[in-house]
Order: structure tokens, then C-alpha cells, then sequence
């Protein structure tokens, strides 16, 4: 069952490869380009490597996917899609070395979106589109993953549940009788935005192959663009304020999009999830454009950080907007006003803490997710009301639907994990060479799947210069933060291997 699984996956991907191919064919034939035949064959070694395991697979029909297998199945999946998805790279030569390849390969998978490519705009277009297509394929892969497909091979297990670990409050399953009907949903929501951001961006100044790619990135909150410049490329207003239009919606759950195609409208008005999201981008937004205000009166501001402010109360109303959205949908692009080392440390605190937090559950954001921050928040307010009304009994509940302490509990794994593994990435990074700082900031980037850092591997940077021991363990990162942590840290517990 597992090869049969793995099989259908790697003839996804070869389809995919496929497409790629027939874009790097149409521009072979415009302007001369040589990069198709990289994907030819990258597709025909993926697929016929899919076809043996699903072959295979098909062979031992008495098999049956245990849970163990389903959370094998989940994180050794996007090993496999980035191993294949790195070799156009390698076989064109995007980068020399499987080290970069692979932190590029992974970080398209896992929508982060930090690069350790300086020369973007010297690429053919197939390895754009490639680099945007598996924004476009992982944006959904762990929704699909999590709503659907694993809940569908466990039905009626309850181990389930330690994959699964966020609040009830707004259940998926609703959307639909099956997991597979809500899986089609999803993904017919999930193409319809993608088809309406590619509209609105080919009204203002890009053209097709730029609105298409990043249509596909901004959906996906990747961040992955076809300019070393991204969105400030175009220098357009129309543009950043498109963009900022469709990371704000794809970082919110799907599921409120199927209930408002279906009127229900009162679901999502007592979302809280989506009241906090919304408070946190407007709220933040005045935070910065209230600190670009009063820069000049900040000691610690200096004149050459002032001049990469923006001057004007519009300016600062777009950038301020565009850059929290980016942040909290954890898509990563970077507008005219792109460098926040550069505007000095007073906005770099605010900036980490929005990267930490990212968007809601059921979205393509990565991050702790809102529905976390809110059942922590409400856990700290209960224990400090259980201090001083010791008697009473407070429960938490997400809009309005009472927070099961299982539920709780697996929240407050996922802050202690979190914590963990911020410190021990801390400590290795800085033993590879890196300084302390980028190190801590690196690794909230990448578990967060934001994307660009901060001084080495900041806005104006790139993950590039890094030590290849450093590539690995950040790219391990993208991969744990992107799947939720548990997904992957299971497969290393000696009692998961025991279970039955």
C-alpha cells in the first residue's frame, strides 16, 4: 500500500515536470532557451520510478495503510518530491552542489520561499515556472494531507488526533459528507483563487508568464518570484496592493470561502480565528505606520535608516500593510520599500513576532498558526482566573465551542516542541559558523516558512553564503515547521515504531 501511495505521488510530480517542460519548450522556440531537456528527463526518471512502486504497491492488495504508515507516508513524501524536484537545477545548472539544490528544491516544496539564488532574472523561464509550480503544489499538500487524506486511511482511530494538532472550533470535515469531497473542495477553492489573482495581476503591468507565477506563489504564500526584486520589481502600486489583497485571503482558512459561496454567513462572523487574523494585520499595520511617524524622533534611528523609510503618509499606509501581510500570511515577498534591516531595530522585534505567528489553520500560511496563539493566550488567562477563583470552573472556548483538554494539551506540546527545537537550531547553527543572531532569526524563517531573514540572510541577502551543514539542518526546518512538527518528530519516537 505505502509503494502504491509513493508511486501515485512521483507520477504527480513527473506530470507536473511535464507541464514545466512544455513551458520550457514554448520558450526554446521564442527566444532560444535550452532547459527543456531537463525536465524531460527528470520527468521520464520520476516517472518511471513511480510507475514500478505503484506497480508494486498494487501487487500486495491484502496490505493496508496502518496509522504509522500514514505519518511515513506524509514526511517521507516531501523527501522525495524535492530529491526529484532538485535535479532540472542540478542538470541545467541553476546551482553546482545537491546541497543547494536541495535547500532551493525544499524550500519551493515547503512554501518558504528563502533562496540561495542571486542571479533569478538570468534564468529561462521553465526553471521559473518550476520554482513556482512547487510553491503552487505544496501550498495545499499538507492541507490535503491533513484534512483529507490521512483522517480517510484512520477513520475511526484516535491517533489521529496527534497529527491534528489545533483546537476545534471550525471543523473541516463539515464541508463535506467525505474527507475526499472536502478535499475536492478545497481544491476547487483553491484553483479559483489562483485563477482570479492571475487575473488581477495581468490588468496591471506584468505579463502573462509573471502574472501566472505569481499568481501561483502569492496563493500558495510561497514567495518564490520571478525577479531578484520580487513584487518591488515592477514598482507599481497596482501591483503591491493586488498582492496584498491575496496573501491577506490566502491566509485564511479555506473552509470560510466554502461557507460563503453557501450564504453562511454566520459561521464565519463567530470565527475567532479570522476576527483575531484581521485585528492582528490592521492592528500591526498602525503599529508600523505609527513607528515610521515618529522615526525622526527615535535616538537610535539613524540618518541613512530614515532615508529607507517611506516619506509619505501613503507610502507608509502601503508599506506598512504590504509588509504585515506578508509577514502574517508568511508568504515573504518584498515590495518598493522591501528592507526592514534597514529601517533600524525598533522594527525588527514586531517583525519577528509576526513571522512566529503567521495565519489561520486550514490556510496555506505556515507558522504557529492564530488558533494556537488564541488557545494559549485563553490557557494563560485560565490559569492565572484559577489562582484567584480556585473554586470556579473556566473553560476555554474558540468561538463558542468549548476547547477539549486533549485539544489543549496538544497545543501546549506543540509551544514546548517549539521552544525546543528554537534552542537546540540556535546552538547548532552558531557551531556551523553562523553569526548568533542570523541563527536564531534563520531558523524562526524558515520553521516558519516566511522565507528571507535577517543581516546575512535578510531582504537584501540570501541563504547562499550559509555553510552547507547550516543548508541541511534549515532545510530539515522547512520541512518540520511546514508539516506541523509532530508529523515529523513521531517518525524519530521509538514508541511509534512499537505501536500497533
Amino acid at each position: 500500500m505505502k509503494s502504491k501511495l509513493f508511486g501515485v505521488l512521483l507520477l504527480i510530480e513527473a506530470a507536473a515536470l511535464l507541464l514545466t517542460a512544455a513551458v520550457a519548450l514554448h520558450y526554446q522556440r521564442v527566444s532560444g532557451e535550452t532547459d527543456v531537456h531537463c525536465f524531460l528527463l527528470t520527468a521520464a526518471l520520476t516517472g518511471a520510478i513511480g510507475m514500478l512502486l505503484y506497480n508494486i504497491g498494487s501487487m500486495n492488495k491484502r496490505s493496508s495503510l496502518q496509522i504509522r504508515d500514514a505519518f511515513m507516508v506524509v514526511a517521507l513524501a516531501w523527501m522525495l518530491f524535492s530529491f526529484f524536484g532538485m535535479l532540472p537545477f542540478l542538470m541545467y545548472g541553476t546551482v553546482d552542489n545537491v546541497t543547494d539544490a536541495f535547500f532551493e528544491t525544499m524550500s519551493g516544496f515547503s512554501t518558504t520561499g528563502a533562496t540561495i539564488l542571486d542571479n533569478i532574472d538570468q534564468q529561462p523561464h521553465g526553471i521559473l515556472f518550476w520554482r513556482s509550480l512547487m510553491q503552487w503544489l505544496g501550498g495545499l499538500g499538507v492541507v490535503v494531507f491533513t484534512l483529507a487524506f490521512i483522517p480517510s486511511v484512520a477513520k475511526g482511530s484516535k491517533k489521529v488526533s496527534l497529527f491534528a494538532a489545533e483546537a476545534p472550533g471550525l471543523s473541516v470535515e463539515k464541508l463535506a459528507p467525505t474527507m475526499g469531497a472536502t478535499s475536492r473542495l478545497l481544491w476547487i477553492i483553491y484553483i479559483f483563487l489562483t485563477l482570479l489573482c492571475t487575473i488581477a495581476y495581468r490588468l496591471g503591468p506584468m505579463d502573462t508568464f509573471d502574472s501566472v507565477c505569481h499568481a501561483m506563489t502569492t496563493i500558495a504564500t510561497g514567495g518564490f518570484s520571478t525577479h531578484q526584486a520580487s513584487i518591488g520589481y515592477f514598482q507599481s502600486n497596482y501591483v503591491e496592493w493586488v498582492c496584498v489583497l491575496f496573501m491577506l485571503l490566502s491566509g485564511i482558512n479555506f473552509a470560510m470561502y466554502h461557507f460563503m459561496f453557501n450564504g453562511r454567513f454566520d459561521i464565519i462572523k463567530r470565527n475567532e480565528e479570522l476576527r483575531w487574523y484581521l485585528i492582528a494585520v490592521f492592528g500591526f499595520a498602525l503599529v508600523f505606520m505609527v513607528r515610521f511617524y515618529f522615526a525622526p524622533n527615535f535616538s537610535t534611528i539613524s540618518e541613512e535608516q530614515l532615508a529607507s523609510h517611506p516619506q509619505t503618509w501613503w507610502e507608509r499606509i502601503r508599506t506598512s500593510l504590504f509588509h504585515v501581510v506578508a509577514l502574517l500570511s508568511n508568504t515573504g515577498f518584498q515590495g518598493s520599500n522591501y528592507d526592514y534591516d534597514l529601517w533600524g531595530r525598533v522594527f525588527l522585534i514586531p517583525t519577528v513576532v509576526l513571522m512566529i505567528v503567521g495565519g489561520c489553520a486550514g490556510s496555506t500560511s505556515g507558522g504557529i498558526k492564530m488558533v494556537r496563539v488564541i488557545v494559549l493566550l485563553k490557557y494563560i488567562k485560565k490559569t492565572v482566573y484559577g489562582m484567584i477563583h480556585s473554586s470556579s470552573v473556566y473553560n476555554i472556548k474558540i468561538s463558542g465551542q468549548s476547547v477539549d483538554d486533549l485539544s489543549v494539551k496538544r497545543v501546549m506540546s506543540f509551544f514546548s516542541l517549539f521552544i525546543m527545537l528554537f534552542m537546540v537550531n540556535v546552538v547548532l547553527l552558531t557551531a556551523f559558523g553562523m553569526e548568533l543572531e542570523d541563527s536564531a532569526i534563520s531558523f524562526l524563517t524558515c520553521f516558519s516558512n516566511y522565507g528571507p531573514g535577517s543581516g546575512v540572510t535578510g531582504p537584501s541577502g540570501n541563504f547562499d553564503a550559509i555553510p552547507d551543514a547550516a543548508k541541511w539542518l534549515l532545510s530539515f526546518d522547512m520541512m518540520v515547521g511546514r508539516l506541523e512538527i509532530f508529523t515529523v518528530l513521531l517518525l524519530f519516537s521509538r514508541s511509534f515504531w512499537r505501536a500497533e
